[in-house]
Formats: structure tokens, sequence, C-alpha cells
């Protein structure tokens, strides 16, 4: 029979998670900073947890950047689908800007997420195997919602690659933006980023 102790009124299943999402939340500090490099010693520190804490959640440091990675996609995810419930697209073009708008917001939001979503592109091969999931995630999301809303039924799998390179493409043009390669506002990537999902789209659309 398994103990649960509380402490202060707080279960040790709280704490932990508590402790977790410290760890995480040093690690987005340091991944969002001007730091090039981050140690598991690093992240305790920020946290103010000792490594024993640490291990408790995390095998090591790519599990830590991985479990931060899925946090910030899903997030992504989320405020891209609550942008699309808050208003009615009036078309595909509408839909796909407004979709990306949503998502970029969170990187508008609290800027660290975005440097440290993008960073994984000269990650360890788990971090890349990570990034490579996430955009396959949002592309099937992306067929799923807009085949259901406006009947573009895509075709595999000439549909499935011109997602994967719209999504892919999208989060490479996202990237170049926030790192200054390209001068571009938030409203303009956006407005070219939605005509350019909504173009792929149509163009491997069935009838």
């Amino acid at each position: 029979m398994s103990i649960h102790r509380t402490y202060r009124g707080v279960s040790a299943d709280v704490r932990r998670e508590q402790r977790r999402a410290a760890l995480l939340e040093a690690a987005l500090d340091l991944m969002g900073s001007d730091v090039a490099d981050i140690s598991v010693r690093g992240v305790c520190a920020s946290a103010r947890l000792t490594q024993r804490y640490f291990y408790e959640s995390f095998t090591n440091l790519d599990e830590l950047q991985l479990a931060l990675l899925d946090k910030i996609a899903e997030e992504i995810a989320l405020e891209g689908a609550a942008a699309l419930a808050d208003r009615v697209p009036a078309d595909l073009d509408d839909a796909c800007r407004t979709a990306f708008e949503g998502a970029f917001s969170v990187f508008e939001k609290d800027p660290r997420k975005a440097r440290a979503a993008l960073l994984v592109a000269s990650g360890t091969s788990g971090l890349t195997e990570a990034r490579r999931r996430i955009v396959l995630a949002y592309a099937e999301q992306m067929a799923g919602f807009f085949g259901s809303q406006y009947g573009a039924a895509v075709d595999a799998p000439r549909g499935r690659v011109a997602l994967l390179y719209a999504v892919g493409g999208a989060l490479e043009a996202t990237h170049a933006v926030l790192n200054g390669d390209v001068e571009m506002s938030p409203g303009e990537l956006s407005e070219m980023v939605g005509s350019l999902l909504a173009s792929s789209v149509r163009q491997v659309a069935t009838d």
C-alpha cells in the first residue's frame, strides 16, 4: 500500500508536479535567453531545486527539453484552434490566416517560447525528431479541420506532402522573422503564411 504524505496541506503528488513545472519554467527561461547551452546544474539552480528533484521528473536534459517543446506545441495548437472558435472565418484564406494568428500569438505573448521552440532545429536527434513529429501532427490537424469545415478533402499522399511542405515552411518562415533574418511585421507574416497554407490545401483538394 502506498502512503501519500502531505506537507503543509499539499500532497506529495502535487508537490512533485509543482517541482516539475518549476524545472520546465527554468528551462524556458534559459532557452529563451542568450544562454548558448543549458545544463542540469543550471536548470536546477534557476529552479532553486537540487539535482535529486530533477531526476525525480526527467531522465536527462533531452527529456526535459522534449517535455518543454511538447508543452509549447500543445499551446500553439490550442491557441490556433481557439482563434478559429472565436470567430467564423469567411473563407479558406481567412481561416488559415486566423489559425496562424492564434498560433503566432503564443510567441508574441512570450518571446521565450519562440526561441525555445525554434532552437530544436539545431538540437539533438531526439529534439529534431520531436520537431518532425510536431510538423506531422499540425499537418494532420490542418487536413482534418479544413476538410470538415470547407469540404477540402485532401488526397493522400499528394495532399500529405503538400501540407507537410506548407506547415514546415510556415515554421521556417516564422523562425526567419523572429530571428531577424527577414524583416516583416506579424500582420504581414500572418497574411502571407495564411495565403500560402490556403493555396497548398486548394492544390491538392479533391471534389
